[in-house]
């Protein structure tokens, strides 16, 4: 009897919240909270507002840079896949299999190494500053 009227209970505020969805829709023309870090910082500190400014910066590129990086890694290792699978479909022997997959795994150690070696070209993420 317990359970069925928790069930209850559940079912009826699920309801009542379903209920007020047209409410809620109708106050997002009000403002909005916004998840953006705000640009211009409030500070008594000029040095600091401008050493946040140049971080968020840097932090941007630096977080695009990392992207291309991981993006040319993919398609790379995608690329090396079509290989593979159209040798494995051509081979008709053993060996070729053999083959097909060794060439497939030098291309992918060869994507890791580039991209092992961009990550390491970019370097550390830029520190935040502090106060």
């Amino acid at each position: 009897m317990k359970i069925v009227s928790k069930k209850l209970l559940v079912a009826a505020a699920t309801v009542l919240v379903l209920s007020n969805g047209a409410t809620v829709a109708l106050a997002d023309d009000a403002a909005s909270p916004t998840t953006t870090i705000p640009k211009a910082v409030k500070t008594k500190n000029p040095e600091y507002a401008t050493a946040l400014a140049n971080y968020r910066t840097e932090l941007k590129e630096y977080k695009e840079a990392e992207k291309a990086i991981f993006k040319a890694f993919q398609d790379a290792t995608k690329a090396a896949n079509a290989v593979r699978k159209t040798a494995r479909e051509l081979a008709t022997t053993d060996q070729a299999k053999k083959d097909a997959m060794a060439v497939f795994q030098s291309a992918i150690s060869s994507a890791t190494a580039a991209r092992v070696a961009a990550l390491a070209a970019l370097g550390n993420p830029p520190i935040k500053p502090t106060r």
